[in-house]
C-alpha cells in the first residue's frame, strides 16, 4: 500500500513501508498503520476456525439471524 494524497488544505498523507510495517506521513508526522487483522490470521486456533468456518459455508451450512436467536431462545447454542 504505497499513495499520496492531498487534502484541500494542502497538507500531503504519503503512505509507505519501513521494516516491514506500513506507515503514513501526515504533516511531517510518523504514524505505523495497526491492522490486527494481520493478528488474527497469524493464530493458528483462529485461522482454523475461520477455515471450518468457510467450508461451512461452501457447504451451504448456514443460519438466518431468526434461526440462531430461536437458538439461543431454546438452549440450543
Amino acid at each position: 500500500m504505497n499513495f499520496n494524497l492531498k487534502a484541500p488544505d494542502g497538507t500531503v498523507i504519503a503512505s509507505y513501508e519501513k521494516n516491514h510495517k506500513e506507515f503514513i506521513r501526515i504533516a511531517g508526522l510518523e504514524y505505523e498503520i495497526y491492522n490486527p487483522v494481520d493478528e488474527l490470521d497469524s493464530d493458528p486456533e483462529i485461522r482454523q476456525m475461520i477455515e471450518a468456518s468457510e467450508k461451512d459455508i461452501m457447504q451451504g451450512k448456514l443460519y438466518s439471524t431468526d434461526d440462531l436467536i430461536e437458538l439461543v431462545k431454546r438452549g440450543g447454542l
